[in-house]
């Protein structure tokens, strides 16, 4: 990809111009960061879909809320705030996950299941939209990882980790008013 002369200026420059809604700057912001926030990522992940996915994120925000970055204070460091704040929320979710699957696990290996609450996990179940119920039939039912049914649905693993967030707090929220 030829980036033009625009690949020469500064990022203060770059951001000034991404200001403007400048895509070729972007696309050059892009380019220059890219390798180094996978890197960062990947690091503290080993998961290179997860780290693909968080840098992509990282440039949403960017793009979403250029009119604030600051050309002044450079393109670098407000980057790796956003990627460590991504990575901070994401361990997050899967505290909050793996909270909600230890309790549905210790219930599901009790010798006796209770029939009312198996029939109000159900019909929980039944309640959650379509595209989370599947997800999280998928992963709990049928044993798939985030990453397999990411790739069976053509989406991103955030994706399926949001839907399965979702679909836990959903099920929380049935078995605590109960």
């Amino acid at each position: 990809m030829h980036l033009g002369k625009k690949s020469k200026q500064s990022d203060s420059e770059l951001i000034r111009a991404v200001h403007s809604s400048d895509g070729e700057a972007f696309r050059i912001l892009f380019h220059r960061y890219y390798e180094s926030l996978y890197a960062f990522l990947w690091t503290r992940t080993r998961s290179a879909d997860l780290s693909k996915d968080l840098v992509q994120e990282v440039f949403t925000r960017f793009w979403q809320h250029r009119q604030t970055v600051d050309p002044d204070q450079g393109c670098k460091s407000y980057l790796f705030r956003i990627a460590d704040r991504l990575l901070i929320d994401h361990y997050r979710r899967q505290s909050s996950v793996k909270s909600a699957q230890n309790t549905l696990r210790i219930q599901s290996e009790t010798e006796a299941p209770d029939p009312d609450l198996q029939i109000t996990l159900q019909n929980a179940i039944s309640t959650l939209p379509d595209p989370v119920r599947r997800m999280f039939l998928l992963s709990r039912y049928e044993g798939y990882t985030y990453q397999e049914i990411a790739r069976m649905d053509h989406i991103s693993v955030k994706t399926v980790e949001s839907r399965m967030t979702q679909a836990l707090k959903k099920l929380r929220e049935v078995f605590i008013k109960k």
